[in-house]
Formats: structure tokens, sequence, C-alpha cells
């Protein structure tokens, strides 16, 4: 376990005297959780901006784990928040404070710094201390074979019972709720309405002091543990939690029904906090107070007196009636301690688990000073960190402390931040901690072990990028802890393995590959180049998509057109033939569709996507000024579109597009099919003076490698870095350098759309732009002004594409000059 960076805040003038009382279990800390996206949610006191104290109460905080300096505020409330958690798709992010108010918030437009509440319900008097959000019946899971065997076969995608199901079993959205008195709730959206339909059940009917609580999935219902005290006894009580709505109404609140499971009673140690082994299909509980105790659920069987199992008893009966053998009676559950830590460095204040069967076993015990790594496994102590760990003053990065006690640890004393809460990423690569001043720290997982051999790291990291690609799930926090020394071993066995998969596999999740090989490639400065290539053909196959929708025939398509509609459905490697004719009466394809006077027929179609297709023609000079400098260029493992020949064929499509349309490119189809046609070989030595004098008339090129300032980004700055709120540390920023032959006057800057292809507008000061914090890219935010006209339906098709994510997958942040 390795720190990779730490927050630090602006010091208070006055701090409150609570801050001095750690140790006190009613205060209220700051809390946080990391979504599937890797986007961190916390809570604070007070504003991270505010220094005198005037904004006491509860707010809401949410950063990117690649830029955690841009913090931007959720909301704000009155009362302090108890309860922070993300859905399964990281689009919804669930706030409950202490005096019983729940909202659900969501993104407005897509924009991480703009947000809207969907909907909220309010408990009285309650206090909400943990919270969760209803299954959508998805479920991924990676089988153990070897990794010969198609990912197909070792990943697979499962259809489980969704926690509350609606018309056609679909699952319905909603969220589950439990209070520090017993109070289950549930809570589900009422339609136009923002006040949602709430439902209640007690766990059990005298109400219990609950300390903290824990939710998981299984076969459709919630398991609950909650931790309990009073008259001298505490344990923790579970119940299984099932939700369903009413026959034949769909305005009516749900309704619930509680299930109870044994109960774990403690002796020796006030639980708390609590946590299930896992988020699904778990039946491993952890117990943290002044030990750690893991317990397990099991079946046991009870023998009973022959004389006393006659007869239909409830539940030990065969199907056909009659008694059953007497060692077969009475089978119940019943809870089993596994496994005992002891606490190193105080009494437990936070104890987190992984969330997915394929991630390394890991538990995280949190201490008011240190950070503890256990293998739940082998029950041993992995390693230890004190939360100070390399929180030296650097000035490279951000500005020192100018209070010792409420900044960063020093190594040689101890200030008063303990840690509050840890939360561990959906791969388990990395753990996010906070503490009592709401300042993060964010912690390396070994994977799956410190000393293994590189080939098994290399192929557990292939696992886990594999499984990301099938599930959806965001691998920032996989690629942030790579070694720059494996990532081209990486690339190269994700690459093969990719391309040892069926075509119908292939096909559906090539996007998905694409965005993998970029991020890999963008970890390392000598495969800038590389990466840079495969966004032009991300973007190059964006365009070609919206080109294919636009080219689809109908009934009135004219003969003249119906060659270049072919275009859409032709396959890549059969209709060489065909696409050599289309090359060479492009021209002439255009004048018929004009003369015939049928409204351009499908090329009218194409006309707001003349920016993609100018795209793709300057990617394909691009490409061709590259093959000069073949004979001098180091070798490297990297990827170059001319050796790519899925890239040509679609460049070549989009030139003849752009000729049919009158946008130029005429000159480009000969040495792109001459180029097409020796893929895998050494071009020829004409071929290569035929590039240079074409590319030498034609200046434009694409160079899609931007600046950007992140953590993850190959600037050379050791770990740990200490970093401040808002405060962008420059010594982070990585600036790539295009090469000689992607080098113009025009080459896309941040002053230009990454996305549309033009500039954003305002010389250098746009008025308003998105920009993505991971790769750097800008773009024109979605929702244009009322005055400005409506665009085309295929330039907002080709604009969606892009429109919840940026082409890396990171989140658009919304910034203005007006």
């Amino acid at each position: 376990m390795e720190l990779i960076y730490s927050m630090r805040r602006k010091p208070l003038k006055c701090e409150p005297p609570h801050y001095e009382n750690n140790a006190d279990p009613e205060v209220v800390r700051p809390i946080c959780t990391i979504s599937t996206c890797n986007i961190i949610a916390f809570s604070s006191l007070t504003e991270l901006s505010d220094t005198d104290g005037d904004t006491w109460g509860g707010h809401i905080y949410v950063c990117d784990l690649d830029t955690p300096w841009e913090c931007h505020k959720v909301a704000s409330t009155v009362y302090p928040v108890s309860a922070l958690e993300w859905d399964g798709e990281g689009k919804q992010l669930l706030v409950a404070t202490v005096v019983g108010e729940v909202s659900v918030y969501a993104q407005k437009d897509y924009l991480l710094n703009e947000w809207t509440c969907l909907y909220s319900a309010y408990f009285p008097g309650e206090n909400i201390i943990k919270a969760v959000f209803f299954h959508n019946g998805r479920k991924v899971i990676a089988v153990e074979k070897k990794p010969d065997v198609p990912i197909s076969d070792r990943i697979q995608m499962l259809r489980s019972v969704p926690t509350l199901k609606g018309f056609g079993g679909i699952a319905c959205e909603g969220a589950c709720i439990i209070t520090g008195t017993g109070l289950v709730g549930a809570l589900t959206p009422a339609g136009d309405s923002n006040r949602a339909l709430v439902a209640s059940d007690c766990l059990r009917s005298p109400r219990d002091h609950i300390a903290t609580a824990s939710f998981a999935h299984k076969n459709g219902s919630i398991l609950i543990a909650a931790a309990w005290r009073g008259g001298g006894k505490r344990g923790v009580r579970c119940a299984a939690c099932a939700v369903f709505r009413p026959p034949g109404t769909r305005a009516a609140p749900v309704q619930l029904t509680l299930q109870p499971l044994p109960t774990v009673y403690l002796l020796d140690h006030e639980p708390v906090s609590i946590t299930w082994c896992l988020r699904e299909d778990t039946d491993s509980l952890l117990i943290a107070g002044s030990t750690l105790t893991l317990w397990k659920l099991a079946e046991r069987s009870y023998p009973v007196h022959k004389l006393l199992c006659k007869g239909p008893v409830q539940g030990n009966t065969t199907p056909g009636g009659g008694p059953k053998a007497p060692t077969d009676c009475f089978n119940t559950v019943v809870w089993q301690q596994t496994a005992v830590w002891q606490v190193e460095g105080g009494g437990a204040t936070y104890v987190g688990s992984v969330r997915l069967p394929l991630a390394t076993p890991h538990v995280l015990l949190a201490t008011p000073t240190a950070l503890h790594l256990l293998n739940r496994d082998n029950h041993h102590y992995v390693c230890s960190r004190a939360i100070g760990t390399g929180l030296v003053s650097d000035t490279g990065a951000a500005t020192p402390p100018k209070k010792t006690k409420y900044g960063g640890l020093p190594t040689t004393g101890w200030s008063g931040a303990t840690l509050s809460c840890v939360e561990v990423s959906q791969l388990g690569a990395v753990c996010v901690a906070v503490d009592t001043h709401s300042q993060l720290h964010v912690f390396k997982l070994s994977q799956p072990a410190p000393d293994i051999p590189t080939t098994l790291t290399v192929q557990h990291t292939t696992l886990l990028l594999e499984y990301a690609m099938v599930s959806g799930y965001d691998c920032l926090d996989v690629l942030m802890t790579l070694k720059p020394n494996i990532v081209e071993a990486v690339y190269e066995r994700l690459t093969e393995s990719f391309q040892r998969q069926s075509q119908a596999f292939q096909q559906y999740y090539y996007h998905s590959w694409l965005k993998l090989r970029i991020a890999l490639c963008s970890r390392v400065a000598g495969l800038t180049g590389s990466a840079a290539s495969l966004c032009s053909l991300q973007l190059v196959l964006a365009g070609w998509s919206a080109a294919a929708a636009a080219l689809r025939p109908d009934d009135k398509t004219e003969a003249a057109l119906a060659s270049l509609a072919a275009l859409a459905n032709m396959p890549d490697e059969h209709d060489e033939k065909n696409l050599l004719a289309l090359e060479a009466k492009a021209e002439s394809l255009g004048e018929g569709a004009t003369s015939a006077g049928s409204a351009w027929g499908a090329l009218s179609a194409m006309q707001p996507l003349y920016r993609p297709l100018q795209r793709a023609l300057d990617t394909a000079l691009t490409t061709l000024a590259s093959l000069p400098t073949l004979p001098t260029a180091p070798h490297h493992h990297g990827y170059e579109m001319w050796s790519d020949a899925v890239a040509l064929n679609v460049l070549r499509k989009m030139v003849v597009i752009a000729r049919a349309c009158a946008r130029g490119g005429d000159a480009l189809s000969r040495p792109l099919a001459r180029l097409a046609a020796v893929v895998g070989a050494t071009p020829k030595p004409d071929l290569l003076e035929e590039c240079a004098a074409l590319t030498a008339q034609m200046p434009a090129r694409v160079w899609d490698a931007l600046p950007r300032c992140t953590v993850s980004a190959p600037h050379g700055r050791p770990w740990p870095l200490q970093l401040e709120y808002d405060m962008e540390p420059e010594a982070l920023r990585f600036v790539p350098e295009p090469p000689a032959h992607a080098q113009c006057d025009g080459t896309p800057s941040l002053a230009m759309d990454s996305i549309r292809y033009m500039y954003l507008g305002g010389g250098r000061r746009a008025a308003r732009w998105r920009r993505c914090g991971r790769c750097g890219a800008r773009s024109v935010p979605a929702a244009l002004p009322a005055p400005l006209p409506a665009r085309n339906a295929q330039q907002r098709a080709y604009d969606a594409r892009y429109l919840a994510a940026c082409r890396c997958g990171g989140k658009w942040t919304l910034y203005s000059n007006i």
C-alpha cells in the first residue's frame, strides 16, 4: 500500500470544540464514497474555501480521482451530512442528514459542476446513518478459467432479480435507508413531483440505538446489518429486506418486508463500524471495534429425537409429507466467527472492504492515526501506513501549509486530524480516505500482491481491464497504479487477447477496447504519438458512424447515389473492388445527384457533417505525412494508423464521401489505396516519395494530444503528491510535443473544439465551453443559448456520442467567461 496523493485545505482561524474531541462517537464526521466512474464524493462541515468558520453545516463536494484539486459543490444543508451513496452506474448521488432529510441528485446536462435534485424525502426526527440504491438486476461475474479461454466465457453478464420490479419485470429506481433508531425506509420517485414516495418498517418493535449499519444485495433482496446497543448488551442485528409494489398501482408507495436473520451478539467490544465483505451475494460480515472480527453465515444441522421429528412440522417435512430423517430435521443458519485481528494504533474508526469478488480480498481498517491493509483470506496484516506518511512540504506541487495542525501531517509529529472514513474503488486498485478536516488521502493497493512476478502482474491487470471493458466500469484506478515499465506489456497482451475473440465480440466492444488502448498509451510519454493516432481514429470512426446513418438508402434514392449509399453496408474485407470503383467516380456521383434534382438525395444529409469530413481529410494527410519519416523514426511497440487496415479502410470511405460532397481530397484516394494494399509490409520508395510530395502541398495536420494537468499524466513527479484544494499544481502539467510531420499553423489546440473540429470562438477567450479534466479536451456546451438556430439531426447525432462523457471517459466541466 502506497500513498499516491493527499489533499489539504486552508486552516480555520477558529476551530470548534468538537474538533479537539475526535473520540466522541456522537460527533458527525466527514464521510466519502467513490463511484464506478471513479468520481469521489465527500462531505465537509464547512466550505473548503472558508477560513473564518461562517459556513457551518453540511456541504457535499465531488471531484475526479485524477484531478482532486477541482472540487465542485453538489449541495449545502443546514445540518451535517450523515450518509453518502452512489448508484450502481455512478449517475445519481444520495445525500442524507442527521435530521432525516434525504435527497437524490444527478448531473445537470452531464456536467460535473452542475447538479440538480431529482427527488427528496423527509423522515422527521430520524438520524439516517446508511443508505443504498436499489439494484438494477445487472450483474457481471468473472469465472475462474484459463486466460486462453474467450472473454465471453471468462466474463459473463447475467440478469439477476432487481430489487424493485416494474411493468414487464424491468428494474425501478429507488433507495433504502436505515436510521439510528432501527427504522428502515424506502423511497421511490413519484413521476413529475420532486417529493418521493416513502414506505417504512422497523427492524424490531422496540426501537434500538443503531450506531452503524451496512447494506448488500443478494437475490433481489437487501441484506441489512445494524450494530445496536442498549440495556448493557450490544450486537449486530441482520435482516433481509424485500421491496415490492402493490399490484395495480403505480403512484402508491412501495411495501417493505423484513425477514429477520440471526443476530451476532458481542461480549467483549462495542462495534464502531461494520461492513459486508462484498456488495453483492455475500454472507460474510466484518465488525470493527477494539478488535476486528470476521463472521460468516453458515448452515448448521441440529439433531432432534425421532419422537419429536414426526408430523408435518413447518419447514421440516419432505415435499410429499411425512417425517424426515432425524439428522435432517432442523437446519438453520448461524453466525460463526472465522478470524480475529488485533487493532493496532488505538481503536478502529472505520472498516472497508473490496466490492467485487474479482479483486484481491483486501480489508481496510482505519484507526485515528493510521490505515491498515489486511488480507481476508489468510487473516494477516499486509501493511500499515500512517496518515502523515510522506506529507512533507513540496513547493513544486502546492504551497506549504500555513498551520501545521490543520494541514498535512508532518513526519515528526501528529496533528488534530484523524481518519474518519475509507472506501475502496470498484475494481479494488485504490482506496480513498478522508479525515476529520475533509482532507482526502488516496492510497494504491497492491494488485494482487507486491512480490509476485511481472508476468502475473500483467496477467492480473489485463483481466481487470477486460472486466472493465465488458462491465462498463471506469478503469482509471487500475491505470493510475500501473508501473510505467509494464504499460507496453499490458498493451500488447490486451491487444493480442482482443484480436483472438470472435468477430461479434470484437464488433460490440471495439470502441471500449479503443478507449482502453488510448488510456494505456497516455500513461507513457514515449507513446504519446500512439495515443494521438488512436484518438484520431476514434473520432474518424464517430464521423463514419454518423455518415453511415445518413447514407441509408430508401425508395427515393437516385440510381447515381445507390452505389455511394452501399458504403454503409460494405464489409471492410470483401469489397475492395467496389471501393476502388467508387474512388474512381466519386466526383461524378456528386454531379449526378445535383443534376437529378432530388434535393441532393443522400448527399444533402451529409452537408451538416462537413466538419467530421474535414477532420477525416486532415487525419488522412497526417497519416501520409508520417510515412516519409519511417526510415529515421525509432522503433517502438505503439500504434500507427498507416499499419491498421481498419483505419485505412474507414479513411478511404470518408475521403470518397468528401469528394462526392465537393469537400476536396481528390489526391488522397490513390496513395491511401496503395497503402492499404501493402498493410503489414514496408511501403515502397515511390509511395513514400508520392506521400512526401502530396503532403508538402497540403499542410493541414491533426494532433489529438492536448496538454493536461492530472495525477496519472507522465509528468515524472514521484509519489506521494501533496496537493491543495482549488490550486492547480503546475508541476503535474504534461505538454506532449507533436512530431515534425504533425506540426503546422492550423494544428488543433486548446482554442479548438476537440469533438466538433471547430474553433470555440472569442479568439483566445471563449465565452462558454466544456472541458475534460483527464485528457484536456474542450468542447462547446451541449445546451446552446436560445437565440441560436437548432442544429441538424445528423449533427446532433454526431454530438450525442460524447454528450454524457468525453472521448476518454472523463466527465465534462462547464467554464464561462460571461
